[in-house]
């Protein structure tokens, strides 16, 4: 699978919904596992495009949960795993 139909498929994830705490969890373990498969580190350019795609989707349903309120929040529970 390569880098575009693997975010096709974290954005139609998070679309479908992430209104409770394992589905939000198994979207970060998601994020953790596409992260590392293509190598991409915290805080850089295409980790941040990338999770800003997804933001925009998951902003739509879920903004504010126990988990996040904005994407700074967002951007900190995703890479929980990461750093």
């Amino acid at each position: 699978m390569n880098r575009e139909q693997e975010i096709k498929f974290l954005r139609q994830f998070a679309f479908e919904g992430v209104g409770d705490s394992i589905e939000r969890d198994q979207l970060r373990c998601l994020w953790t596992a596409y992260c590392l498969h293509h190598d991409f580190q915290v805080d850089t350019y295409s980790y941040d495009t990338d999770l800003l795609m997804l933001w925009a989707v998951v902003s739509e349903f879920a903004r504010d949960t126990g988990d996040w309120s904005d994407f700074d929040s967002f951007d900190n529970f995703m890479c929980k795993y990461l750093v």
